[in-house]
């Protein structure tokens, strides 16, 4: 980049050199991302000495940190909805063990990023406090693919059960923005707290929301007509 920043140089000023984004956050508690304040140091010590050999003014430097300043600000609420144990048989010596899978009111339609590239997520439950001895689970969404995996692995609490509201951690940045209606499902709320208190700041669909710009069934008037109505209140 340094080498194409001098050829720019060439034909004017171009005092800014941009280097993108990439700072890792942790989405597990094996994942050990470097300080910030760590990655300037070496970045600008970098830049410093190839813009010294390559013999031209070290120019400033951007960054677009998205993911690490709101990554970790968000995680995301789900609700347990059943659990399944299921033999599993190694291939490698033909033993026998028990995957339990934990399915929620969610998966691929909110955050795509496991089905997309086997991110990896941990996931706590949030609704209460559980002395249980943990078990190996994979957390799963309720969309009709079987690639919709929410958590490949974890270790929750073994009397995990419906009903349970399970928190995976590290939802603000690249989830909102990916989320679909696949299943014709409607994406969930989104909800801001702070000191202690909540508020909604992007409402979830209705069935309304998801049939708002379908034609041709019965109750396409009304529902045109009540998106009008939203629309001018």
């Amino acid at each position: 980049l340094l080498t194409l920043h001098k050829q720019l140089l060439a034909g004017g000023d171009v005092p800014e050199l941009n280097l993108g984004g990439g700072f890792g956050i942790a989405y597990t508690a094996a994942d050990d991302p470097a300080p910030i304040e760590e990655l300037a140091r070496r970045i600008a010590e970098t830049v410093a000495a190839g813009c010294e050999e390559l013999d031209i003014p070290t120019p400033v430097v951007a960054f677009e940190p998205g993911r690490s300043i709101i990554g970790t600000a968000g995680l995301t609420l789900y609700t347990v909805g059943t659990t399944k144990d299921v033999p599993v048989v190694f291939q490698d010596d033909g033993e026998t063990a028990i995957r339990r899978y934990v399915s929620v009111d969610g998966g691929m339609s909110d955050n795509a990023r496991p089905a997309l590239y086997e991110a990896e997520y941990s996931a706590r439950i949030a609704s209460r406090i559980s002395s249980t001895a943990p078990a190996l689970v994979r957390v799963a969404g309720k969309h009709c693919e079987s690639g919709d995996i929410v958590v490949n692995a974890e270790y929750l609490p073994g009397d995990v059960e419906p009903g349970d509201l399970l928190a995976v951690p590290a939802t603000g940045a690249y989830c909102w923005p990916l989320s679909s209606n696949y299943n014709h499902i409607g994406r969930p709320p989104v909800v801001a707290v702070r000191d202690g208190e909540a508020r909604v700041i992007v409402r979830g669909e209705t069935i309304e929301d998801l049939l708002a710009r379908d034609t041709g069934y019965r109750g396409a008037a009304s529902t045109e007509s009540a998106s009008k109505e939203r629309s001018h209140a």
